[in-house]
């Protein structure tokens, strides 16, 4: 990897650049401090050096359930809407299933049963009890054990059919589940970039069906030699240039800056010479103008005061 340019700010709202002399001057292998009073830049536009741009989200969408797709509603192209249908699997039997479940659930015709027992029950046990106090023995004990028994029975048989409803309102809720799964629907907002599956075709469980991505983000990974990579931080400004191939950056898209902050900072240096570490920063791509597999010139503000001294680039 070619050594790394810096900028450095000599005066205010005036920055010059510190050529990689200068980084010498300070001993091998060590990055100067900037100046006191100053800030610097970290700008890596050789061809080695550039960012390369990635999908954030990308996704191949599946299927929750086998079976037979009936209907897709997007194209290669399309735009993918959170939560909303991608295709549909045929459903019949799972419609079906929701019905009988919905049945079910609003059976009670167990309660109502049971508590008509509990009632007569409650009325023998009564007429047991008022017949012995009037004549002790005229109900024998026989016949008032066996009225309290059919009152536990009736108790029970209410909270059996109670216990039932439960259940199959759990069914019902099991089926509904199973019926919506029987929707693919896109899980962010996106753009179809592939799909694998069409109308009549088949499709096993967790089979992908299209394949999308979220354009209004991405991340570029780029590399910083080893001996900068503990002046870059997460979080500090980034703006980038693409550059494109067989471009001499004259192209509209080229005189273009986007900016964005770094994400991650690889803790581990790169497995090939060891030299660089992997540094990663995310964008807004609002206009979809950056592309994943885009290069581009990567311009790192060391602190904050050089951002914040530079007004927001232009994308128009």
């Amino acid at each position: 990897m070619t050594p790394l340019k810096t900028a450095a700010a000599v005066a205010l709202g005036m920055f010059g650049t510190l050529s990689a002399a200068a980084f010498a001057q300070s001993g091998a292998g060590q990055a100067p401090a900037p100046p006191r009073g100053s800030t610097a830049t970290l700008v890596l536009d050789s061809e080695d050096q550039l960012a390369v741009l990635y999908w954030i989200e990308k996704s191949e969408v599946a299927a929750l359930r086998e079976g037979i797709i009936e209907s897709m509603e997007l194209r290669e192209g399309d735009p993918a809407v959170k939560g909303q249908p991608i295709g549909r699997l045929h459903q019949e039997v799972a419609e079906l299933t929701v019905a009988k479940n919905e049945l079910m659930a609003k059976n009670t015709a167990a309660i109502e049963k049971g508590e008509a027992a509990r009632e007569v029950a409650l009325q023998v046990v009564a007429r047991n009890k008022l017949l012995n106090e009037r004549k002790p023995g005229m109900v024998s004990q026989e016949d008032v054990a066996k009225a309290h028994g059919e009152l536990k029975v009736a108790a029970a048989q209410i909270k059996e059919a109670q216990e039932q409803i439960a259940i199959n309102k759990a069914e019902l809720d099991l089926a509904k589940q199973l019926l919506l799964e029987h929707t693919i629907v896109a899980p962010f907002d996106g753009v179809v970039i592939k799909r694998m599956k069409h109308p009549g075709e088949s499709v096993r469980a967790n089979e992908a069906v299209v394949e999308i991505g979220n354009l209004s983000r991405l991340r570029a990974d780029f590399f910083v030699p080893l001996e900068y990579a503990s002046r870059v931080k997460e979080g500090q400004v980034v703006e980038i240039q693409p550059r494109l191939a067989g471009g001499r950056g004259d192209q509209p898209l080229e005189r273009k800056t986007f900016r964005g902050k770094i994400a991650f900072v690889n803790p581990e240096i790169q497995a090939i010479a060891e030299t660089a570490v992997l540094i990663r920063a995310e964008f807004e791509n609002p206009n979809f103008e950056l592309r994943p597999g885009f290069k581009a010139v990567a311009t790192v503000y060391l602190t904050d005061d050089v951002a914040a001294r530079i007004p927001p680039p232009s994308t128009r």
